[in-house]
């Protein structure tokens, strides 16, 4: 080899014959396959931050990205409630609706998410991902207004159709952004805090609907205001999202140079680098060979075959015999739980380490009895029957705490956008069957939708959520025993070409070499 230089690309001495047979089968890439950030280290010499500088880099950044994702989640959430906030709201009378096709629009939103999921990660791999995040948070906001001149079924079809196209992007951002700014430990508190804020929306969702049920303008009916007011609001956050919002720590504006190297250095404990614009064909087979993939995919798909309840959640609620006011502000409680909850996990997640698969299985305590409360209670107890309603929201806890485990256990950067992939064509297919379980024949007990939900989004994620555990555990052992041989290099080689054409071979931290999960055993 022409020559060495360590990690954080400091000078090093030529290596011996020990040294360079140690690298032998060290882990090789050219430099067009590492991960970006071995491009600011080409450029930077930095050294690990001390402690006091590594948190003072990691408050930086939470101060700057996790009000945006926190925000983001909530409008987001919010947005999507707008067809069952609007369904109290006169949208069905407005549109002509019967219960049949108001179910298929809730299904048709994740027909276009569905669709739409692997060219946004292509996308979100090739891209800026804050400046495609934001246009499509600006689309999403335009097709939200776009809601108000439709008057039948076929336009409101279309136009929910196209939301989801654009929704496609938004959580998939999310995750990439929190892997290249915070180590899997924080990835884990945070993501609970964010769906806590972002489930939090029927409170939002609940007490806007009060209110423009107030707004008093001849035939421009309450649920268009609130089309109005959802959309402009998301619109305006896609312009800030697009001024302020960091595409990576490499291009993050509100760190210095040095402190930018130092921010990557700070996550090198995740070993899975933060970027690469390259798609890799070997890694996405990869993915898709890899049985947790699957594992997780059908965790997501079990779990919100229950979310067809978001939609459903007013409707339900006013026919247990409250008024729709009542109803407005009933649905509130369901945003409550969902903080109060998911902030109760995120707190768990803080102080116990390896809690994730016994947290989200105590979360489907409640998702399980709330099913057993609306098959058994007598029509007439409607308090106990909206408490059903109400304790199902515990099931956001293991959607959040699953779906960051599944980015955090998959590395190299096209493997880990097409499991996040992967893990939302599940989510979508769970939101597009779940609607069409609320038949209108089955009204309005809905006793084999409780069945189906009790099994299929209670027990059967919770089986998945402990077979997930075992398998990952094993191979968490099994790489053990190879590190205590000394079987595992935490660093490999990148090979660039000098300026009079010989080839340099850098010796580099794993982690700025874009490799998978399964090449990179530090993991």
């Amino acid at each position: 080899m022409a020559g060495y230089s360590k990690p954080g690309f400091e000078a090093a001495a030529e290596p011996d014959r020990e040294s360079d047979d140690e690298f032998n089968n060290a882990p090789k890439v050219p430099v067009q396959f590492a991960d970006e950030s071995f491009k600011l280290f080409s450029k930077i010499q930095v050294t690990d931050p001390t402690p006091e500088e590594a948190r003072e880099i990691r408050n930086k950044c939470l101060w700057r990205i996790l009000p945006f994702l926190c925000v983001g989640y909530h409008l987001m959430y919010v947005d999507k409630q707008t067809l069952g906030s609007s369904a109290i709201l006169g949208i069905m009378e407005d549109a002509h609706l019967n219960p049949t096709q108001y179910n298929w629009l809730s299904s048709i939103f994740y027909f276009g998410y569905l669709l739409a999921e692997w060219p946004q990660n292509w996308a979100l791999q090739r891209f800026p991902v804050g400046k495609w995040l934001a246009g499509n948070l600006v689309i999403w906001g335009g097709i939200i207004l776009l809601h108000i001149p439709c008057n039948n079924f076929a336009s409101l079809f279309v136009v929910r159709f196209f939301l989801g196209l654009a929704e496609a992007t938004i959580v998939p951002a999310f995750l990439l952004t929190m892997s290249m700014f915070f180590t899997y430990g924080e990835q884990a508190v945070m993501m609970p805090i964010m769906w806590s804020i972002g489930n939090a929306s029927p409170i939002t969702s609940g007490l806007l609907s009060y209110g423009v049920l107030w707004i008093e303008t001849g035939g421009f009916s309450p649920w268009k205001w609130f089309m109005v007011i959802t959309g402009i609001i998301t619109v305006i956050f896609g312009a800030v999202v697009w001024l302020f919002f960091p595409d990576s720590p490499v291009h993050a504006g509100f760190l210095t140079h040095e402190e930018r190297g130092k921010a990557i250095l700070r996550i090198k404990e995740n070993h899975s680098g933060i970027e690469q614009k390259t798609f890799k064909r070997y890694q996405f087979i990869e993915a898709i060979s890899d049985p947790k993939t699957w594992l997780f995919f059908l965790h997501a798909w079990s779990q919100e075959m229950a979310n067809g309840m978001t939609n459903q959640y007013s409707l339900i609620i006013n026919s247990f015999g409250f008024t729709v006011l009542q109803t407005t502000l009933l649905g509130c409680v369901t945003g409550v739980v969902s903080f109060f909850s998911l902030g109760s996990a995120a707190i768990a997640l803080y102080h116990i380490k390896n809690a994730r698969a016994w947290i989200s299985l105590i979360a489907y305590i409640p998702a399980a009895l709330s099913s057993i409360l609306l098959l058994v209670l007598p029509w007439s107890n409607r308090w106990g029957l909206i408490s059903g309603i109400w304790i199902r929201s515990t099931a956001g806890i293991p959607y959040a705490v699953v779906m960051i485990w599944a980015a955090n256990a998959s590395a190299g950067h096209t493997k880990k956008t097409t499991v996040i992939a992967l893990y939302h064509v599940g989510y979508g297919l769970g939101n597009i069957i779940s609607p069409q379980l609320f038949k209108p024949k089955w009204k309005p007990r809905y006793k084999p939708t409780w069945i189906i939900l009790l099994v299929v989004a209670a027990i059967l994620p919770s089986i998945i959520i402990i077979v997930l555990r075992i398998y990952l555990s094993r191979e968490n052992k099994r790489r053990d025993k190879l590190a205590e041989t000394d079987q595992v290099t935490a660093n490999g080689i990148v090979e660039t070409v000098d300026t009079d054409g010989s080839k340099v071979a850098r010796v580099v931290d794993n982690s700025q070499m874009d490799l998978t999960d399964r090449e990179n055993l530090t993991l």
